[in-house]
C-alpha cells in the first residue's frame, strides 16, 4: 500500500476548482502517490462524480460524517461568508485518512499544479515535523523591507502522520480563537508550530498576487488565494492560459461544469477594472522577475 497521498478538503462551493487542482496533481505525482479528494458536505451526485474521477485515479470519498464528528464541536459564528469550516479539516486529516499514508501532502483547492512534484514526494518529512512555504503577508513584508518572516502559508503543507501538530493548533482555535488573529487554521498551525516547522521554497505555494515578478517556470504550485480567482476569468496577473484549463474543464463533462460557481456581473466588471489598472500600473513600472523574489523560490531551511 501507498505511503504518501496528496489530499484535498472540500466543501460543494470549492469542489470544481478542487478537482481541477487533483487533476493537475495526479498528472503530475508519481504513480505511487495517492491523490484524494475529501468530501466536507453531501453532493447529490457523488457516486456519479466518483466514478468519474476513478477513470482519472483521483479518489473521491465521503469524509462528511467524519469532518463532522471531528470538527462539529467547533463555534460556527467564526465560519461566516467566505470561510467554510471545511478549511479546518487539515487539522484533523489523521483522524480522517487510512492509516498507511505516513507522508500526507495537504493541497487547497484553489492551487494550481503547473510542474512536477517529484522534489516534494521525494523529500520525507521526518516525525513530528511538517514543510510549508511563506505565507503572502511574509513575502510582502520582505519585499517592503528585506526582513525575513518565518509566518507560514497553511495552504500547501506536508505533514508527517507521526506528531502532526493539527489537533494542538485545533485545541487552541476551540479555547481561544482570538489568539489565531482572525487567520483560523493558518493562525492557529503558525501559533503552535513551534521548532515543527520546516520552512521550504515558495515554488511550492506561489501566492497569484506576485505571479508577474517571478518566471513561471519557476514555479510548481501556483495559490489564487484571494478574490478573484482564475475560474471567473482571466484578471492580472495572470494569463488566459491560467483560467483555460477551467474553461476545459467545463467542457469535459457535464458532472464538472455543474459543479462550477460563477459570480455576478457587477463582481466580474469589477475584478476586470482593478486588473485593468493593475496591468498599466506594472507596466508603467516596466517590472521584470524581481531578485528578492526570485531568491524565495531556491529553497528554504529544507532543499525541497
Amino acid at each position: 500500500m501507498n505511503n504518501q497521498c496528496v489530499v484535498y478538503v472540500t466543501d460543494v462551493e470549492y469542489s470544481f476548482p478542487t478537482i481541477l487542482s487533483a487533476l493537475q496533481a495526479r498528472k503530475f505525482a508519481s504513480p505511487a502517490t495517492d491523490v484524494c479528494v475529501l468530501m466536507s458536505e453531501h453532493l447529490d451526485n457523488f457516486e456519479e462524480l466518483k466514478a468519474l474521477l476513478a477513470t482519472s485515479r483521483v479518489d473521491l470519498i465521503d469524509a462528511t460524517d467524519a469532518l463532522r464528528d471531528s470538527l462539529g464541536r467547533l463555534d460556527s459564528s467564526h465560519f461566516q461568508g467566505r470561510i467554510s469550516v471545511s478549511t479546518m479539516a487539515k487539522l484533523v486529516l489523521c483522524e480522517i485518512l487510512p492509516t498507511n499514508y505516513t507522508q500526507i501532502i495537504y493541497l487547497d483547492g484553489d492551487t494550481q499544479i503547473v510542474s512536477d512534484l517529484s522534489r516534494l514526494e521525494n523529500a520525507t518529512v521526518p516525525e513530528g515535523r511538517f514543510f510549508a512555504a511563506r505565507d503572502y503577508t511574509a513575502i510582502h513584508d520582505f519585499l517592503d523591507t528585506g526582513k525575513s518572516s518565518y509566518y507560514f502559508n497553511a495552504g500547501v503543507l506536508k505533514f508527517h502522520r507521526n506528531g502532526w501538530i493539527g489537533q494542538e493548533a485545533l485545541e487552541l482555535f476551540a479555547k481561544n480563537p482570538e489568539a489565531c488573529e482572525g487567520k483560523h487554521d493558518q493562525g492557529a498551525l503558525n501559533y503552535v508550530c513551534g521548532s515543527s516547522l520546516i520552512l521550504v521554497s515558495n515554488r511550492w505555494n506561489f501566492p497569484k498576487q506576485f505571479l508577474h515578478l517571478v518566471n513561471m517556470s519557476s514555479l510548481s504550485i501556483v495559490h489564487y488565494m484571494a478574490h478573484p480567482k482564475p475560474w471567473h476569468g482571466t484578471f492580472f496577473p495572470w494569463t488566459d492560459k491560467e483560467s483555460q484549463v477551467y474553461v476545459d474543464l467545463r467542457k469535459a463533462h457535464p458532472i464538472y461544469n455543474a459543479l462550477y460557481r460563477g459570480i455576478s456581473f457587477d463582481r466580474k466588471m469589477l475584478y476586470k477594472y482593478r486588473s485593468i489598472r493593475a496591468r498599466i500600473e506594472h507596466a508603467i513600472e516596466k517590472n521584470g522577475p524581481h531578485p528578492r523574489v526570485q531568491s524565495l523560490l531556491v529553497g528554504g531551511d529544507y532543499a525541497v
